[in-house]
């Protein structure tokens, strides 16, 4: 089949159009520039603090392979304190996802969950296995409850408040906890080993 214009402005159309969608196709095809968070808080917000990024080749291996105490924030500063995690941790952590398999604040199920000692075990090693010592946060992007209100954003604190401030703090984002000026006085006050 073979079709025949004799106006050449249709013609002209024709081209256009098709050069147009042409264009329109390349531009949406390249990739877009990724938006730079701004650095500078919000007004009347806490200041972001960038904690350090500790990559895997910067953790030193034992045997070949990472040890599990460096991949989890607890057992790291309990290191630092000459604390090692029980053998049955394991065995109590998964048993407590089992009773309390969501995250208490904002109720997130599957990754990013974590077992939370209330009471740090390097400071309390005896209550380390203690179900009441328990609670499930989350840390994952956008929320880290764990890190913020567990930890009020340091590891190596603690939130004696951490049940009351679940209920306080239930379904917020990371960025409206931290410009909550309740969370901001506890920061202030959070105890420190």
């Amino acid at each position: 089949m073979h079709i025949v214009v004799n106006n050449p402005l249709l013609v002209a159309t024709f081209v256009i159009v098709m050069l147009l969608v042409w264009g329109l196709a390349i531009i949406h095809l390249e990739p877009r520039p990724r938006r730079q968070r701004s650095q500078s808080p919000v007004r009347g917000q806490a200041p972001i603090r960038k904690r350090p990024s500790i990559s895997k080749k910067d953790i030193p291996k034992v045997n070949g392979r990472i040890p599990s105490w460096q991949k989890d924030p607890g057992a790291r500063v309990a290191n630092k304190y000459g604390r090692a995690r029980s053998p049955e941790w394991p065995r109590v952590a998964h048993e407590h996802l089992r009773h309390e398999p969501a995250c208490v604040v904002c109720g997130h199920l599957g990754k990013g969950l974590q077992v939370h000692h209330i009471k740090p075990f390097h400071l309390f090693p005896e209550l380390e296995l203690d179900p009441n010592n328990l609670i499930t946060l989350c840390e994952i992007k956008g929320r880290t409850h764990h890190l913020l209100i567990g930890h009020l954003d340091d590891w190596e604190s603690y939130n004696k408040r951490v049940r009351e401030d679940t209920k306080l703090y239930s379904h917020q984002s990371a960025t409206a906890i931290k410009a909550n000026p309740h969370w901001q006085k506890e920061v202030a006050q959070r105890p420190m080993p």
